[in-house]
């Protein structure tokens, strides 16, 4: 007859910690990827406007 419990115990996943890692990552690319997009890096140029006639010219 055995004593104690015959299954070693398993070691925890850390499933909140990977959550809270997930929502981290996520929220920092996101704030990244919008100040990449917002931001003029070496455009010393503005872009030029594109007139179009509404009527047409035929």
């Amino acid at each position: 007859m055995a004593l104690g419990n015959p299954a070693p115990k398993k070691a925890p996943l850390g499933v909140f910690f990977m959550l809270l890692a997930l929502v981290t990552a996520a929220f920092f690319g996101a704030a990244a990827g919008l100040i990449w997009q917002s931001v003029d890096w070496f455009d010393e140029v503005p872009e030029e406007e594109v007139l179009v006639s509404e009527g047409a010219d035929a």
